[in-house]
């Protein structure tokens, strides 16, 4: 009997305080599994990518277990985001499983907004010039929270000629990323065939863009 009471007591003895050096390795672990759960949904390339700057994308990043993901053809707006420090820095394609995906990258200080819309007739805000670029049905891109380069420090890329091949995508003809007017970058993307469904998303450090269109 005397056994068994004892038993019982050391059973329900309170566990002891952790160490302050135990507890910072807790946290550690927690934090390495919370990172982890936050890159779901980016590409090889994009995980090594964070990885090699040590940040964490913010809570935007769609799901990747979404194959296809859910998208649609209507307008996609993004908001207005902040600051007016960003600049467009390149432009960059790829081919995924079920989409093609453009990525907008961004230098700068602040947060990109966006809207994304499907036009019949790109034309240039400002001048109203038609803007010419292979493909037969196109996406405008609206990259918001923008700034002019002597203004923000970012070195513009390209101008109104600029053209980048939607090289490796199954879909994707020819992007062209346009210029700043009054806080705004207006791109364009070529696609072949008809509508289809896309989505829109920011990524952080460095401000990123990313627009995935899929395939059927």
């Amino acid at each position: 009997m005397e056994a068994r009471h004892a038993q019982h007591r050391s059973s329900t003895r309170p566990a002891r305080p952790r160490s302050a050096g135990q507890r910072r390795r807790l946290q550690r672990r927690i934090s390495r599994r919370c990172r982890s759960d936050d890159r779901v949904g980016l590409s090889d390339a994009e995980h090594a990518h964070d990885a090699r700057n040590h940040s964490d994308p913010p809570s935007t990043i769609p799901d990747a277990s979404d194959s296809p993901f859910t998208a649609a053809t209507r307008a996609d707006d993004g908001g207005h985001g902040s600051g007016n420090g960003l600049g467009l820095t390149g432009v960059r394609t790829a081919q995924h499983p079920g989409y093609d995906r453009v990525v907008f990258d961004l230098g700068g200080t602040g947060t990109p907004g966006w809207r994304v819309e499907y036009t019949t007739d790109p034309r240039a805000e400002g001048s109203g010039d038609p803007v010419t670029l292979k493909g037969t049905v196109f996406l405008q891109v609206i990259l918001r929270g923008l700034g002019l380069p002597f203004d923000t420090g970012v070195a513009p890329f390209g101008d109104s000629t600029t053209r980048v091949p939607g090289t490796g995508t199954k879909g994707m003809a020819e992007i062209a990323p346009g210029g700043v007017f009054e806080g705004e970058q207006q791109a364009f993307i070529g696609l072949t065939g008809t509508k289809r469904p896309f989505r829109v998303f920011a990524l952080a450090n460095p401000a990123r863009v990313v627009v995935d269109v899929r395939h059927d």
